[in-house]
This record gives C-alpha cells, sequence and structure tokens, in this order.
C-alpha cells in the first residue's frame, strides 16, 4: 500500500493504489514455465526436421498450428504469474501434464509403424514402404516428457499443490466429469473420414496397439484429471487446472479438425467434434471454478438438492432411451444394391435396450419410485452399449468391405450410449449425496445375500462368454475367443453384473435389491438375443449362454427378494 507523495504522510484521504502482481515466483514454478515452454517448442517444431527416413511432409503445412496449440498452456501461466495468480499458473500446466503419456504413446507409433499412424497434420506416407524413426518423432517424445517434468514441478511449486482432492461445489464437479466423459468419448473415436487409401483412419478400439494405449491413456486422462482438478478446494487450482486441461485437449482433436477443413480427401468425424465441445466447456466451466467462497457460505462441500441431480439423470436416460428406439427403427447403413444389410438383426436389441431406459427415465421422475429406481440405472445402462455394439459391427464391417455408407440408425445408436453414460454417471454421483447423510459405521456383510450373490455372478459370468445362439458354420462373438467389436459390449455388460454381485452384499437392503434386479434386467437382455435375432441363422438352436443367462435372472431375482427383506437396521 503506497500514499500519494504530494500529501502528508498520516493524512487518511491518500488514495490506496492497487497492490502490484506478485512477481516473485517461486523458483520451482519459474523452471516448470520453462521446461512447458521448452516441451511445447519441441513438439510444435519436431515435425519441420521430418518425422521419418526417407523423408516424408505433412500433407499440409500444420507446424504453426502445432506451435500455436503446444504453446497455449505456457503462455496462460506466464499470464497468470505475471498478474500475481500462482495457484492457476501452476494449475495450468497440470493439465497438459496428464494429458502427455497419452499422446506419448500415441507418438510412438511414428517409431513402431508411421504408416499406421494416420496423423496427416505430421505426416504422410505415400508408399508401403519401410520408414526409419527420425530426429523429428524424439523431438516430440522429448516434448512430451519435459510436459509431465513441467507438470510434477508446477504441482510441488506451491503450497496447496497437494490438494487437489478437496471439497468444492458438487454442482460443477458433476458437469466438469459430464465434459469429461464427452471427451473421452470423443478421443476414441475415429480422427476423421477418409478416401486417401494412405490414410486410413480408425476408431481407437480397432487401431494398432500403440494407437488403442494411447487413446486409453487420454480417455481416461481427461475426465480423471478434469475432476481431480476441479474438486481442488483452491478456486484458483481449480480453475487453471480445467484451462490447461481444455489446452492440452485442444491440443489433441483440432488438427484432425482442421485437417479436415483443408484436404479434399479427408472429411469430418464426430470424435473431435466431441472433444472441441468438451474443451469449450471446460472452458466454460472454469469460470465458476475459480470463484471463491462468500464469506457466509461454509467451507464445507456443499451438495446439490438430490432431486436435481434424479431429474438430471432421467432427463439424459429418456434421450438414450429414445435415441436406442430410433437407432432400431432408423436404417443402420445404406447398402449398394444387390447386397444384404447385415444390420437389421443386431438393431432387433436395441428395442429391449431402449425401451428398458425409457421407463427408468419415467419412473425417477415420479418421487416415490426415483429413490428406489436410482440405484438401478448405474447397471442398466449397459443394455445401451451392450446393444450397440453389435448394430456398429454390423456397420462398420459393411462400410469396411463394400462401399457402403453408414445410415442415421448407427449414428443414433452411437450418440445413446454417450447419453446412457452421462445418465448413470449422474445417477451414480446422486447415490454419493445420498449416502453423505447415511451412517455407514455399521456396515456389514449380510450372508444371506452373499451366497446367492455369488453363484449369479459365475452364472452371469456363462451368460456373457458363452453363445446364446448357436448354428452350423457360425462362430458368436465372445469375451475370451472370436474377440470383436461386438465383444466390447459383453464386456461391459458383464462387468456391470459382476459389480453389482459383488457390491449388493454390502449394500443397505432396498438398495441392494435395486442392484440386483437392475443386474436381472441386464442378463434378461443378453437373454432376449436368442428370440429377436435367431431367426438370421439357418439351423439355429439355444447356446449354453441362453441357459446360463435364465439361471442367472432367477438367482438375481431370488438374491433381490433375500435383500429387501433383510434387517432394516442395517446401513
Amino acid at each position: 500500500m503506497t500514499a500519494r507523495p504530494d500529501l502528508p504522510p498520516g493524512d487518511s484521504s491518500a488514495p490506496a493504489m492497487s497492490p502490484q502482481p506478485n512477481l516473485d515466483l517461486p523458483m520451482r514454478l519459474r523452471v516448470a514455465i520453462v521446461v512447458a515452454g521448452a516441451g511445447a517448442l519441441l513438439v510444435g517444431l519436431g515435425p519441420l526436421l521430418g518425422l521419418v527416413e526417407p523423408s516424408a511432409p505433412a500433407a499440409y503445412p500444420a507446424w504453426p498450428l502445432l506451435l500455436v496449440l503446444a504453446l497455449l498452456a505456457p503462455v496462460l501461466a506466464v499470464v497468470f504469474a505475471r498478474l500475481g495468480r500462482l495457484g492457476t499458473a501452476a494449475a495450468v500446466l497440470v493439465g497438459p501434464a496428464a494429458l502427455a503419456p497419452g499422446r506419448l504413446v500415441l507418438d510412438l507409433q511414428f517409431v513402431v509403424d508411421a504408416g499406421l499412424a494416420t496423423r496427416p497434420e505430421l505426416l504422410r506416407v505415400d508408399s508401403l514402404d519401410a520408414e526409419a524413426p527420425s530426429t523429428g518423432v524424439w523431438l516430440l517424445i522429448a516434448g512430451h516428457v519435459a510436459g509431465i517434468v513441467a507438470g510434477i514441478l508446477a504441482v510441488r511449486s506451491i503450497e496447496h499443490g497437494d490438494e487437489g482432492t478437496g471439497s468444492h461445489r458438487q454442482g460443477l464437479l458433476t458437469l466438469v466429469l459430464c465434459a469429461g466423459v464427452i471427451a473421452a468419448v470423443g478421443v476414441l473415436m475415429a480422427p476423421f473420414v477418409s478416401d486417401d487409401p494412405y490414410l486410413l483412419p480408425k476408431a481407437a478400439l480397432d487401431g494398432p496397439l500403440l494407437v488403442l494405449i494411447g487413446g486409453v491413456l487420454l480417455a481416461v486422462g481427461v475426465p480423471s484429471a478434469a475432476g481431480f482438478l476441479a474438486g481442488s478446494a483452491d478456486p484458483e487450482f481449480a480453475r487453471g487446472g480445467l484451462l490447461g486441461v481444455a489446452a492440452a485437449l485442444a491440443g489433441v482433436v483440432v488438427p484432425p479438425l482442421v485437417s479436415a477443413a483443408v484436404l479434399e480427401q479427408v472429411q469430418f468425424a464426430w470424435g473431435p467434434v466431441l472433444g472441441l465441445v468438451a474443451a469449450v466447456a471446460l472452458v466454460v466451466l472454469a469460470v465458476p471454478a475459480g470463484r471463491a467462497e462468500s464469506a457466509g457460505q461454509a467451507e464445507d462441500l456443499r451438495l446439490p438438492a438430490l432431486t436435481r441431480l434424479i431429474t438430471l439423470s432421467a432427463v439424459f436416460a429418456l434421450v438414450a432411451g429414445a435415441l436406442a428406439v430410433l437407432a432400431a427403427a432408423a436404417p443402420q447403413v445404406q447398402m449398394p444394391i444387390g447386397l444384404r444389410d447385415p444390420s437389421p438383426y443386431p438393431a432387433r436389441m436395441l428395442w429391449p435396450a431402449g425401451l428398458l431406459l425409457l421407463s427408468l427415465g419415467v419412473g425417477l421422475l415420479l418421487p416415490r419410485a426415483s429413490g428406489w429406481l436410482r440405484p438401478m440405472l448405474p447397471v442398466v445402462w449397459v443394455v445401451v452399449p451392450f446393444a450397440s455394439a453389435g448394430v456398429l459391427d454390423a456397420v462398420f464391417t459393411a462400410v469396411q468391405a463394400t462401399d457402403a455408407h453408414v445410415g442415421i440408425g448407427a449414428w443414433a445408436a452411437g450418440i445413446a450410449v454417450l447419453f446412457a453414460g452421462l445418465a448413470a454417471t449422474i445417477a451414480a454421483i446422486a447415490g454419493a449425496v445420498e449416502r453423505d447423510d447415511v451412517d455407514l459405521t455399521e456396515m456389514s456383510m449380510h450372508r444371506l445375500v452373499l451366497f446367492p450373490s455369488l453363484v449369479a455372478l459365475l452364472l452371469g459370468a456363462g451368460a456373457f462368454s458363452l453363445p446364446v445362439v448357436t448354428a452350423p458354420d457360425y462362430t458368436a462373438p465372445g469375451v475370451f475367443a472370436a474377440f470383436e467389436t461386438t465383444s466390447w459390449g459383453l464386456v461391459i455388460a458383464l462387468a456391470a453384473v459382476v459389480g453389482a454381485a459383488v457390491l449388493a452384499p454390502m449394500c443397505r437392503p432396498a438398495r441392494a435389491a435395486a442392484l440386483l434386479c437392475g443386474a436381472a434386467l441386464v442378463v434378461a437382455v443378453r437373454a432376449l438375443e436368442y428370440p429377436l435375432t435367431a431367426e438370421r441363422l439357418p439351423d439355429s438352436a439355444p447356446g449354453l449362454g441362453l441357459w446360463f443367462g435364465v439361471a442367472c435372472v432367477l438367482v438375481l431375482l431370488g438374491s433381490a427378494l433375500a435383500a429387501a427383506r433383510a434387517p432394516r437396521d442395517r446401513a
């Protein structure tokens, strides 16, 4: 605080001047910003030196874009540091560090086989000859390593850097997690559509091993980092963290969008669009994240109204159910004349999945039923990806094998998975809010529920790992054999059933019964695969998976009845 020199030192009328920004940066933060800037330069300028030998250029001059995107976080850190917001400056560097491992693994694909990297902003090969990695690849990798080091130094440079799991507004955390889920879905999808025979993009789950691992690391890193940072007790740290995650996410999803805009043989795909939407959402959410609690508010966690969370999950469930029904009714793929459409029979599975989500959505809007139905949604939502996986598998096969075009039904099925996941996430958060007011100190394992739940777990494993329909010369997709895109739906559904069977014996009676009923519904949808799809196969017969499924449904319902009759004084 200083006073005007033309006034007496003790004159109270001297106007106070604004305090100067704190430019005395901690040494670790100063080093972190320098390391982050150096890493950004390596990531942005590495492609200029060439990624492979013999040299192959990028499909277009993208290095200025890559450099700008890489410098976003370091520049923001410098700006906030000069404003005296050290916590924000440090947190901005944490987001890129969280996503750097996934980006590093993706770039390692240039070392193993550059032709399968499908990154036109970095490289476009024009032959099938093997290429050796060049200097630019190692600079890219060094840049990502520098980003990780910068994030670690930034966290350690501030006193509250280890308080990232502190409390903050739970409603904000819910929205941040929703944005993170959208981003996770986006980074796992194909980055673009291409007519170029040397640019054949695939979704992460269908790509090379390093692309799969890198995509999964990004898909896990975005919601995890965003949720961790948004939950910080320090508003400045939360704001900077979300801005950093958004900047790092933009570095992943913007180049494919620009490639689709400037290259004739490359078209837009939904994955980067979803990622960009999520990045913008994180930037918007960074504004309320940085608002400190007012003096009249308690410092404890402020939980939103439980009814609002349940209503929001109900809305998302209704949207997911409606999209699933639309996907079942609309054409999934447009086949060339004379070729059979492989999607109608798999699409029949979307009918029970969509109707089930619609029913749950309606039930959650009813005050008397919502409390009991809420625990079912985090289990039952998996019927949408379970049913959609078979449809998308048929569509992908048709598009790759013929000159077929994706129809509105396939798009609706994919988007339905997203909304179903959001509904389940919000319902799970509502459960956490509900448990916050429950005394769980006396929680115990209920043996009458434990034994049948374990039996149901084994039967469920058989229902999803063994074929429901058998026929001569037909091999059904499985979990442990004949693994295909459809198998991912089986894995997700089986994981939900296993989770419900494991958690139910430790839950309160009503919640345990709801979990087990939800698992029974999931297995019932699996069992419906036989009557709904068996007609497509000549001489089809019920498989062992059908009988395991029927038995599993019966045991789960019996377990739910035992749980509902458990003593009410249990936690």
